[in-house]
């Protein structure tokens, strides 16, 4: 009871906040569309375990879940869960497509593979959709051990990719 009791307060720790828990590791496009249509829905996805998770912990977060569900309903109609998981397999689509534009530019692999010999490593991050779904944002980040005391990486170069056109666009960073 104790548990229930500190994960309903935790998951509504925001005020006005609407929280999805959610538990295991999801595949990254799947956690990236779910993020995504839970902005656009006005709902935070809030991870409460990864790998290790116990029944309790599931029973817990169901019932969270069930009342954001009820809350939804009343928002976005009946089956609002259902309607969220199809707006999220439509966007792990996009999501996908996206990511192959991105891998295929040339241009983007040539800055990369830069990155990577003056500065050892490189690592792309989705960052956010528009809000027509028609533009995804990626960050490309660079990170060298040397002269680099808190471990941290460093933004380069940001990409748009833009769906329609299946075109990508890099904007340099100041």
């Amino acid at each position: 009871m104790f548990f229930l009791t500190s994960l309903t307060v935790f998951s509504q720790e925001k005020e006005n906040s609407d929280r999805l828990l959610t538990y295991g590791l999801p595949m990254y496009t799947h956690q990236k569309a779910r993020e995504f249509v839970g902005k656009r829905w006005g709902i935070e996805i809030y991870p409460v375990a990864a790998c290790m998770v116990s029944q309790k912990l599931v029973d817990s977060a169901n019932t969270v879940n069930s009342n954001l569900w009820k809350k939804m309903d009343s928002i976005h109609g009946i089956d609002s869960e259902k309607k969220f998981r199809k707006e999220t397999i439509a966007e792990m689509k996009r999501i996908i497509e996206a990511q192959k534009i991105f891998d295929s530019d040339k241009h983007i692999n040539k800055l990369k593979r830069k990155i990577e010999r003056i500065k050892e490593q490189s690592s792309s991050n989705l960052e956010s959709v528009s809000a027509d779904g028609n533009i995804y944002y990626w960050t490309i980040y660079s990170f060298e051990s040397e002269n680099n005391p808190d471990f941290k990486w460093k933004p380069e170069f940001n990409v748009e990719v833009h769906l329609n056109e299946k075109k990508t666009e890099i904007i340099e960073l100041e």
